[in-house]
């Protein structure tokens, strides 16, 4: 069958039964069938052979717009040349192959068990691309199953040195619950430094006990230094729901505040947005490390997590020169 006027397809928690799988379905959105297709979205799509091979194809006026989520192929291959906009996000593979050098914005998100395993291989570099969203692990944890972070972060570090062009850095943050000593950090020794980035957000993921998740943001601070704009956003633990309630205290006994303020250089950032805080002092050292060297600090936006407020009475009475002060703001920033 042809579609000719099918422009936009959406395929969300479905199988497909026999009769060809994933090959199947590469052939049914292909240039030939669906000559104006323009954007697929595909998320929790089962194919009834688990080693199926998916390879999508599309001419130079076809599809620019490509998100993959929660699909299982043993290999994914795309040859995209007008395509501009690709996510790819619990793609559980073994092979993935792209050739798409107009790619503009491009989300790789290789989690737990995600990662090729054979590799990944780019054609040729990604020139177009300004806005890169990856998932980054911080430790390597030998005694647990955390999948391969060491490959992951290299696969991550690959795709960073195809995206030459790119300004705005989206990173996913993850580690274990528990740090041990035993256990490696893999962001500092192992992520390249940055310096052609000037946006950066970081999001932290809810994996994390709540006061581990420090060193590895600021790890991966001292990778950039000509940062304009930073956007921290910090989850609400899960282990806080289990071994501590509303209002209980929890304090901060950090000797090292997790910061080297030598290391992380802020001196050309305008704008910081930090949210999900609760107050504690382990924030309030974050804080003070990632602006001590931000003299050219313009405004910034603190939002506290609704749903953990034990410390929030702790920064709140702390406003204008009071909170510059504390936290080491430059006198002329803008707080919201």
């Amino acid at each position: 069958m042809e579609f000719t006027s099918l422009r936009d397809l959406s395929l969300k928690k479905i199988r497909i039964e026999y009769g060809g799988g994933a090959r199947f379905f590469a052939h049914l959105v292909s240039s030939a069938n669906c000559p104006h297709l323009r954007k697929v979205h595909m998320a929790t799509v089962r194919f009834p052979n688990f080693n199926a091979e998916m390879r999508l194809e599309a001419d130079a006026h076809a599809l620019s717009e490509l998100w993959l989520e929660d699909i299982s192929v043993v290999s994914l291959e795309l040859r995209t040349p007008s395509l501009r906009v690709l996510l790819i996000d619990k793609v559980y593979h073994k092979v993935l192959k792209i050739s798409a050098p107009g790619l503009e914005e491009l989300t790789l998100f290789f989690r737990q068990g995600c990662s090729p395993r054979r590799g990944i291989e780019i054609d040729g570099d990604l020139p177009c691309v300004r806005i890169l969203k990856l998932y980054m692990w911080s430790y390597h944890t030998p005694a647990a199953h955390y999948g391969d972070p060491i490959g992951t972060n290299a696969v991550n570090m690959l795709i960073l040195s195809r995206c030459s062009s790119i300004t705005c850095l989206d990173v996913t943050l993850d580690g274990p619950e528990k740090v041990f000593p035993e256990d490696v950090e893999i962001i500092k020794s192992r992520v390249p430094n940055l310096p052609h980035i000037t946006s950066l957000t970081i999001n932290v993921s809810m994996s994390f006990e709540w006061r581990n998740f420090g060193v590895g943001v600021a790890n991966l601070l001292t990778r950039f230094t000509n940062l304009k704009r930073l956007s921290l956003h910090l989850p609400f633990p899960l282990y806080y729901c289990k071994y501590y309630g509303k209002g209980s205290g929890h304090l901060c006994n950090h000797s090292d505040h997790w910061i080297p303020h030598h290391e992380i250089s802020m001196t050309h950032l305008h704008e910081l947005e930090l949210t999900g805080l609760t107050g504690t002092e382990c924030e309030l050292w974050l804080t003070k490390g990632m602006v001590t060297s931000a003299t050219g600090l313009r405004e910034v936006s603190i939002r506290f997590n609704t749903k953990c407020w034990q410390h929030r009475a702790r920064w709140m009475p702390l406003s204008g020169c009071c909170l510059m002060k504390e936290c080491g703001f430059p006198t002329a920033t803008n707080i919201r």
